[in-house]
């Protein structure tokens, strides 16, 4: 096994994928882009700074090629299992640069973990409202419920699901929906532009809807749907979903009234949050927020207890982090909105930093004693 172990250390694609310039680029590679990424997350937002910069790819300024952080963890990753599994010597003296390099490894499994399974999203509440879901920032759904009492019975399909052409079964309502087309981005426009004409059913009146570029915040898009709807024994429906459509178009399907909406992605909570109570303070003189913060009451089953949220102190409860994100204020008053993530690799980075102090810790002593020990022989 050492033998077979020496002979890959020693093979010339081991050393070349080992070389240390390869681990330079990619440690400076990181701190380049988590750099930029701030500065860029100032004017366009932490979604689209985390897209452009955190992903596999990235292409600065228009024309010059990097790889993005993703690319860069899984090549460090790479390196360091190799490191690992091959070159590290299976002594005991060396236990220490074994945990260290364990602690490093888990640590960037939780960032592949983050990358891939954590959502984040909002929640946005005035003061009185409680929250039983929270939205996405840039995904979007059609979705189709009907309302049994206090609670809804909801069948919806990602944005990704409505393709042209693409046929969708709307069980457990007796119908289908062919969607003819749909718009990342579109500007809707009401009937009085067609002169009254209404073209396809629709909850707010629009006729017409426009293919726009997509912005620069995905956040900032509003999708829009043109489709067919199909029931046995009807003659076929055309509709028109807009994502910026405050209230649900009600159909009759099956003798029952269904509403539809395209919304955003919406995540249900297994528990509620209401907001009582948005305070601001502002700086001497001017219209820009110091500091604001939010109290909630967290509702789950019959307990209650009310939490504050602010700045820096988000709430943790069940898996969900809640931060204070950001406020907004209109003619009914003021709303505050909450950044919400779940993250299931949240605990790694502590372990893996108690792992690589605890190594390095054992590393110290293991070379002191040593150290000690040849020291003492006469």
């Amino acid at each position: 096994m050492n033998s077979f172990r020496r002979n890959i250390a020693r093979h010339s694609v081991t050393k070349a994928l080992l070389h240390p310039l390869i681990t330079l680029v990619g440690l400076l590679s990181l701190l380049l882009l988590i750099f930029f990424g701030t500065l860029y997350q100032a004017d366009h937002g932490l979604y689209e700074a985390q897209h452009r910069f955190f992903g596999y790819g990235l292409l600065l300024g228009g024309y010059f090629p990097m790889p993005g952080s993703s690319t860069v963890l899984w090549v460090l990753c790479i390196q360091l299992t190799i490191t690992m599994v091959f070159v590290m010597p299976l002594v005991w003296k060396k236990l220490g640069l074994w945990i260290v390099h364990c602690g490093l490894l888990l640590l960037l499994i939780g960032g592949f973990i983050t990358q891939t399974m954590a959502v984040e999203s909002q929640l946005t509440l005035a003061e009185g409202e409680t929250g039983h879901f929270t939205t996405a920032y840039s995904d979007w759904e059609a979705a189709f419920w009907k309302t049994r009492g206090d609670t809804n019975e909801v069948l919806a399909y990602v944005d990704r699901d409505l393709r042209a052409g693409k046929t969708l079964d709307l069980a457990p309502y007796p119908a289908q929906l062919k969607v003819e087309r749909y718009y990342g981005n579109a500007e809707a426009f009401t009937d009085q532009i067609t002169g009254g004409a209404a073209p396809f059913l629709n909850a707010s009146g629009v006729a017409i809807l426009e293919a726009r570029k997509p912005e620069k915040e995905a956040g900032a898009n509003a999708p829009g749907l043109i489709a067919t709807l199909s029931e046995k024994g009807r003659p076929d429906r055309k509709i028109l979903l807009f994502g910026l459509e405050e209230k649900p178009l009600v159909l009759k399907i099956g003798g029952q009234a269904v509403f539809c909406q395209l919304r955003r992605k919406h995540y249900p909570l297994s528990f509620a949050i209401k907001l009582t109570d948005f305070i601001r303070d502002l700086h001497p003189g001017t219209e820009i927020a110091k500091s604001y913060e939010s109290y909630v009451d967290l509702q789950d089953g019959l307990s209650s207890r009310s939490v504050r949220i602010w700045m820096n102190n988000p709430l943790r409860y069940l898996g969900y982090t809640f931060f204070q994100a950001s406020f907004s204020e209109d003619k009914d008053g003021e709303q505050s909105t909450l950044a919400v993530v779940t993250n299931p690799g949240r605990v790694l980075p502590y372990v893996s930093s108690l792992m690589v102090f605890g190594g390095m810790l054992i590393h110290f002593v293991i070379r002191f004693l040593g150290y000690v020990k040849r020291t003492a022989r006469p």
